[in-house]
């Protein structure tokens, strides 16, 4: 994480500091799960966590990326076939949705599957986007619910699109004799 100075006061350059006296006040160094959760969640500051947009819309208007759902609704339209066989196949009227992005499938989802879903969970831990996430399904609101953690146990069909490199996981594990 080098920083010449260039960015001045940019969110990059806070992050940096921000990340720094966290690995500073740490000892040293950070697991990387907590430093990718910096990274990426820092509140006002982290990729997924600050104010602009970065993606969702096409990179010519100057986001980072965009994903099947902001492009067409036939992805969710798809995906919501499928989720309907799973649902009736569990026996549950509950979707849960890790890192709902701008809001886009849930909303395709929830369009499409109508009656056979009761609660649409999601679990994103930026404030950001969850914002963004209620603008957009403000018309399912009664179904929607917003989580930071996960339960002990849940029911229901579990998706997440473009969201599992942005999990903070720990990559090695070492119990005392042996790493996992």
């Amino acid at each position: 994480m080098e920083d010449d100075g260039s960015e001045g006061d940019s969110v990059s350059a806070a992050l940096c500091r921000y990340i720094r006296e966290a690995i500073v006040q740490a000892g040293g160094w950070l697991p990387f799960d907590r430093f990718m959760a910096l990274a990426l969640y820092t509140p006002g500051l982290g990729y997924y966590s600050r104010d602009s947009r970065q993606f969702g819309l096409l990179p010519a208007s100057g986001s980072d990326f965009v994903t099947a759902p902001e492009l067409s609704p036939l992805f969710g339209r798809a995906l919501a076939r499928q989720v309907a066989q799973a649902l009736q196949a569990s026996g549950s009227t509950e979707v849960w949705e890790f890192g709902a992005g701008s809001g886009a499938l849930a909303l395709q989802l929830l369009d499409t599957l109508g009656d056979a879903v009761t609660h649409y969970r999601i679990v994103d831990l930026s404030g950001s986007l969850r914002a963004r996430q209620r603008d957009r399904l403000a018309v399912h609101a009664h179904k929607v619910e917003w989580l930071d953690v996960l339960p002990d146990s849940l029911h229901g069909v579990v998706i997440g699109n473009e969201v599992l490199d942005a999990m903070p996981v720990q990559l090695l594990h070492f119990d005392g004799t042996q790493w996992f």
